[in-house]
């Protein structure tokens, strides 16, 4: 199988806010993205072949609910939290975050852990706090793959 990967970054920024989007309305963006490169890999077959595209998180919705059966496009979001809900635990306190279980609530398949931005954002809040420790990062993005995998997410890493 070939698995083929699109980080979306924030393609979705339109022209007026500094931003590169001229092909869709915020609102509808995610799924204009699913739909047109759906239907152009539509002669690819699924068993031999994965397009995996990660959205930002306001994305996710649209983009999920624009896949048809059997497409080989892959819904992903740009990241989860180390920690996730649990039945009779922590049951959604995650401002700003996004749990695992949200992630495959929303309709991802997939998820990207340790892009090199979320690595920098670690090592540069560590700096802050005067400790210079790269096993530090590995160590979070340890946590957040393994609460990925037990969500059933596929990870891009």
């Amino acid at each position: 199988m070939k698995h083929l990967y699109l980080n979306l970054k924030r393609f979705d920024v339109p022209v007026e806010f500094g931003g590169v989007n001229r092909v869709a309305p915020v609102a509808d963006w995610g799924g204009f993205v699913v739909s047109n490169t759906q239907d152009a890999l539509a002669k690819y077959d699924s068993a031999e072949v994965e397009f995996a595209q990660f959205f930002p998180e306001a994305h996710l919705l649209g983009a999920a609910a624009a896949k048809k059966p059997g497409s080989v496009v892959q819904v992903g979001c740009q990241g989860v939290h180390r920690a996730d809900t649990a039945v009779g635990g922590n049951f959604g306190a995650f401002t700003t975050l996004r749990p695992a279980s949200a992630a495959r609530a929303l309709g991802c398949d997939y998820v990207i852990i340790g892009h090199c931005e979320e690595r920098n954002f670690y090592n540069d809040t560590f700096a802050e706090a005067g400790v210079k420790k790269p096993s530090a990062t590995n160590r979070i993005l340890n946590q957040e793959i393994l609460r990925a995998t037990e969500r059933g997410l596929k990870v891009l890493y």
